[in-house]
């Protein structure tokens, strides 16, 4: 694999990132404020302007739904599994469904598991598989 000049690897990452949030209908504004960063910042990085330090690069491969390699070198490595796989199929589909973020369904899925620390005996998960319903109910519950 040949290496890039880094002027030219800032300009593919930055396209591959504003395609992203583009496909997935998100303003510079929204994706932004979501990552914790600037419009401007967001902008320079989209337009290969910026350095991109990896905890910014994380949290924007985190709202896009897809991989840091993904976005700073456009491929996906088959090693590492997206967090997203990790959750539940139940919050994955209500999440994919009602157009929440992967912080939103991030934060639920903690919600979930620290409320259940507090309620059940020595933290020991009483079963109960949630409902698609089950996570929406619990997002409006937080969120509205």
């Amino acid at each position: 694999m040949t290496s890039q000049d880094p002027l030219e690897e800032n300009i593919a990452m930055g396209k591959r990132i504003a395609q992203l949030r583009e496909d997935r209908g998100m303003k510079q504004k929204q994706l932004a404020d979501r990552a914790g960063v600037s419009v401007t910042f967001l902008s320079e990085v989209e337009n290969g302007k910026r350095n991109i330090s990896m905890g910014k690069l994380v949290s924007i491969a985190e709202e896009l739904e897809t991989t840091t390699d993904y976005l700073a070198r456009g491929t996906h490595s088959g090693s590492r599994s997206r967090m997203v796989d990790k959750f539940p199929p139940e919050l994955s589909n209500a999440a994919e469904e009602m157009g929440w973020s992967y912080a939103e369904a991030k934060t639920l899925l903690q919600v979930r598991e620290l409320v259940l620390e507090r309620r059940t005996p020595n933290g020991v998960e009483v079963p109960k598989n949630y409902t698609k319903q089950d996570w929406v109910d619990l997002r409006k519950r937080l969120f509205e």
